[in-house]
C-alpha cells in the first residue's frame, strides 16, 4: 500500500530497520501497568518533524525525524498504546518500506500487504514541562561523560535484586573514572567511561543546544 494525503496529515515513508529503530529507542521508557498517558507512545507533528515520546514518570525518551510529507500547516499530538506499536515491529523487515501516516485521530502503517489502522487520542503528557525543568538553556555544564549505552543495559538484571528499602544507585565520580553501581551490599558493578578506554572524546562542547528548540515553541 502506498499512502497518499487526503485530509490533514503528516507522512513518513522509511525502511523499516530504520523505523523499528526509531521506535524501539523510546518504548522501553513507556510504563508497562501505570494509566494513561505513561502507557502509551505519544506521536508528535511539528515544524516539518515527527516527534515519538514515551515516559514511565521517572524517565522520559524522545527521538525525532524530518517527515517526508505534511499538508500545510498540520499539527498534532496524539497518543496511542505503546504496546500495539511494539507488538508489529516483529512483522517488519529491515529492508522493507514503511509508510507511516499520522493524523488527527489515528495512525496507519504500512509495510509489504499489511495495513494498520491505530485509533489515536490527543496526547496528555506534559513532556514539554519536563524537559524544560531539567534542561534549563542558561544551565552551565560542569562536566561530560561518554558512556557506551550498552553497558549501562546490563544493569537491568540487577533491578532484581533491590527492594523497596534498596534501590539501585549509580555514582558518578569523575569524567576520568567509572560509574559506580551499587545495590546495598549485594550488588556492585563499575562501568568506564569511554573517554577513560583512550576513545577520542567526541562529546560536544554544549551538547543539549540542539533540543533547547523545543522549549521555544
Amino acid at each position: 500500500m502506498t499512502i497518499t494525503l487526503a485530509s490533514p496529515a503528516a507522512l513518513l515513508h522509511t525502511r523499516g530497520k530504520h523505523f523499528k529503530s526509531l521506535t524501539r529507542a523510546v518504548l522501553p521508557f513507556a510504563g508497562r501497568y501505570d494509566a494513561l498517558p505513561f502507557t502509551h507512545l505519544h506521536v508528535e507533528v511539528a515544524r516539518g518533524d515527527l516527534r515519538l515520546i514515551c515516559s514511565d514518570r521517572h524517565t522520559l525518551a524522545i527521538v525525532r525525524e524530518p517527515l517526508t510529507a505534511a499538508t500545510a500547516d498540520f499539527t498534532t499530538c496524539v497518543s496511542v498504546p505503546a504496546d500495539t506499536i511494539a507488538a508489529h515491529l516483529d512483522t517488519i523487515n529491515d529492508e522493507t518500506r514503511v509508510d507511516l501516516a499520522i493524523e488527527n485521530d489515528k495512525l496507519v502503517l504500512a509495510y509489504m500487504r499489511t495495513d494498520v489502522y491505530i485509533p489515536a487520542q490527543p496526547s496528555e503528557l506534559p513532556w514539554r514541562k519536563i524537559v524544560t525543568a531539567n534542561l534549563p538553556p542558561a544551565d552551565v555544564p560542569t562536566g561530560h561523560l561518554a558512556v557506551d549505552a550498552s553497558y549501562l543495559a546490563r544493569l537491568g538484571p540487577a533491578q532484581a535484586l533491590t527492594t523497596p528499602e534498596t534501590s539501585l544507585h549509580l555514582q558518578l565520580r569523575g569524567a576520568d573514572n567509572a560509574i559506580i553501581a551499587t545495590v546495598g551490599g549485594t550488588f556492585l558493578a563499575l562501568i568506564r567511561p569511554l573517554t577513560a578506554a583512550g576513545a577520542a572524546d567526541t562529546t560536544p562542547v554544549r551538547p543539549l543546544d540542539d533540543w533547547f528548540d523545543l522549549l521555544d515553541e
